[in-house]
């Protein structure tokens, strides 16, 4: 099977002149840009019933977008379609298929500097120890975070690169590179205990498919694909449960282990725990702050690991950063650990202090 061109291909420059197609939903936001395509003497006209077409030259786009298109509200944005073609070129089926919201291309315009840092490979991995509760100096695994490396050598955060990634329809490309530079990461590291990597399910159509580059790569590096645990992320807005379901399949089927992240930070932590049954939960770090000066969180959280420890699940205490919150989640029978008190994320995997 062929690899994923939907993942793979990194979309090229965009062209510094050519056409710019663009379908507004609702004739108040046609007249809007109509109106300062006029004022501004910008050639444009109308290709086709409520689709008009502006013809750009150097710099125009970049003055349309900065000046009048970036004004309108987000809805407005997501909704009016647009198709940028290069000059000499008609559009034609394909390319009408690969119509994009006007703030993908307003956001790609923006975040050139991150699909710089995909070309180029500027992707590290810092590894944060997760350690045993009962001996905190014994690490049981690696918790696999993902940073940019900017033009300076500066780290850039995550959040900020799949936030734009989403919104300039780069998620398949930032989450298929961010597996391959962990399993980079790893091998360079010597790591041979297990790594949990964080994944996104919406990154991901067809499982066999999609993550054929992933498999191959594991299956390159030597790493036992029983070392590596698949992290569900709760916060990743997770919709389609029946799809979700067939990716963690396919891990399974693997040889993969899967987390559960972030339980007790949403409310369908238990729907999803009933759906996924996981090998491992993680107790979101929220809950775990200052769980044993407050009485409401900690019932929550011996709640879920008595669940947990009644479904043969194995439970990790997130966020854990004081020697009183280490002692509580160990005493109601978390059985790993992770936070600030024992290591942070480092480029180089830290050992554990043992601090506790």
């Amino acid at each position: 099977m062929k690899g994923c061109k939907r993942c793979e291909v990194l979309p090229g420059p965009l062209p510094e002149s050519g056409v710019l197609y663009i379908a507004p939903p609702a004739p108040p936001v046609a007249a809007s840009i109509c109106g300062f395509l006029r004022r501004s003497q910008i050639p444009y006209s109308q290709a086709y019933e409520n689709i008009y077409q502006i013809k750009l030259g150097p710099g125009v786009l970049a003055k349309l977008l900065a000046e009048h298109l970036s004004e309108l509200s987000q809805q407005e944005l997501n909704d009016t379609k647009c198709l940028l073609v290069a000059d000499g070129a008609a559009p034609d089926v394909p390319d009408l298929v690969r119509m994009q919201p006007l703030s993908a291309l307003l956001a790609r315009i923006q975040g050139d500097w991150l699909l710089d840092l995909l070309r180029e490979d500027r992707l590290r991995t810092v590894f944060q120890p997760i350690v045993e509760a009962a001996a905190p100096s014994r690490i049981y695994g690696y918790e696999c975070l993902i940073r940019g490396l900017g033009n300076s050598g500066e780290l850039i955060q995550p959040a900020e690169m799949f936030r734009l990634a989403k919104s300039a329809d780069l998620l398949f490309h930032l989450d298929r590179l961010t597996r391959l530079s962990v399993i980079r990461d790893v091998i360079q590291s010597s790591i041979n205990v297990s790594v949990f990597i964080n994944f996104l399910p919406g990154a991901v159509y067809v499982p066999n498919y999609c993550l054929e580059s992933t498999v191959t790569a594991l299956k390159k590096s030597g790493i036992p694909n029983s070392q590596v645990v698949f992290e569900v992320v709760e916060s990743d807005d997770i919709r389609d449960m029946r799809h979700l379901v067939n990716v963690l399949t396919f891990y399974r089927e693997n040889g993969f282990r899967i987390a559960l992240d972030d339980l007790g930070a949403g409310y369908s932590s238990l729907r999803m725990l009933y759906h996924l049954k996981p090998d491992f939960i993680k107790l979101d770090a929220d809950l775990i702050h200052d769980v044993d000066k407050d009485a409401y969180k900690a019932n929550i959280a011996a709640n879920l690991l008595d669940l947990a420890h009644k479904l043969e699940i194995k439970t990790i205490a997130e966020g854990i950063e004081r020697p009183a919150e280490w002692a509580w989640a160990k005493q109601y029978g978390a059985d790993y650990m992770q936070g600030y008190l024992f290591a942070k994320p480092d480029i180089t995997p830290p050992e554990s202090s043992g601090g506790a």
